[in-house]
């Protein structure tokens, strides 16, 4: 069955046909058409919202993800595809304990050093684990207690989308995203190849404030934070080290 959204192939075929090169590129016409649709892509993905000038958030790009622990283990590799965390890492609903609390990689590190600690995780840290020439900065989660069972953990992610490759890889975003992007592509072909930003501009524009708005009425998950945590050095009994918390306010604070 057939989808209405369109493949890799269909997009760059359709700028390989606005810049008169034909529906089959192939060689160095190949090359340039693909190149046109990676620059498009990444300027739709990275938008601004022109309501306020700030830059726009695609719902799509929230992917959930479950994290499960090992005995003795503190470091965990994050997916290929993590750009950043959007919210704490969570236990599941089976489970009493508190969110985890974000701290720097440095302060994770010196927690382990201190005072070696098997219980359930309080806090983490994200930190690059390595570099790869194929797929770039790969990301790793630090813990602190060291988990001292399996526990489940969970939290939302955005992704880096990965570059489609594949005739048949479809973009994302669904259906509502297609023309969008494709109208991006278009736009970018035209004022690379043109020199002029003409009506595929002015038409991918349109349809990318009209697709944030769209996404922004069905985003109900941005509520603010409804407290605000400071954080102090402290010692539990028995040369535990943790981070005090210092001062609770029941404020609420917009994102």
């Amino acid at each position: 069955m057939a989808r209405l959204t369109l493949s890799y192939e269909s997009i760059y075929k359709k700028v390989s046909e606005f810049l008169g090169l034909g529906s089959s590129p192939a060689g160095t016409n190949l090359t340039l058409v693909k190149d046109i649709v990676a620059r498009g892509y990444r300027q739709f993905l990275y938008p601004i919202d022109q309501r306020d000038g700030s830059s726009h958030e695609w719902n799509f790009l929230k992917q959930y993800w479950t994290l499960n622990t090992i005995s003795g283990q503190w470091k965990y590799a994050l997916p290929i595809d993590f750009s950043e965390l959007m919210d704490d890492f969570h236990f599941d609903s089976t489970t009493a304990f508190p969110p985890l609390m974000k701290r720097s990689a440095e302060q994770i590190k010196e927690l382990q050093a201190a005072v070696v600690w098997s219980s359930f995780p309080e806090y983490y840290a994200i930190t690059p684990s390595r570099y790869d020439l194929e797929i770039g900065t790969v990301y790793e989660v630090w813990m602190y207690p060291t988990p001292g069972q399996a526990y489940a953990l969970a939290a939302f992610y955005r992704i880096d989308p990965l570059k489609p490759s594949a005739t048949t890889d479809l973009m994302i975003g669904g259906i509502r995203a297609t023309e969008a992007i494709l109208e991006t592509c278009l736009s970018v072909a035209e004022k690379q190849e043109d020199d002029v930003a003409g009506l595929h501009t002015q038409e991918a524009a349109d349809l990318i404030q009209r697709l944030i708005v769209a996404d922004t009425i069905s985003d109900t998950d941005k509520i603010g934070n409804l407290y605000r945590r400071k954080y102090g050095y402290g010692v539990w009994p028995y040369g535990r080290p943790w981070l005090t918390r210092t001062d609770i306010s029941n404020v609420y604070e917009g994102d």
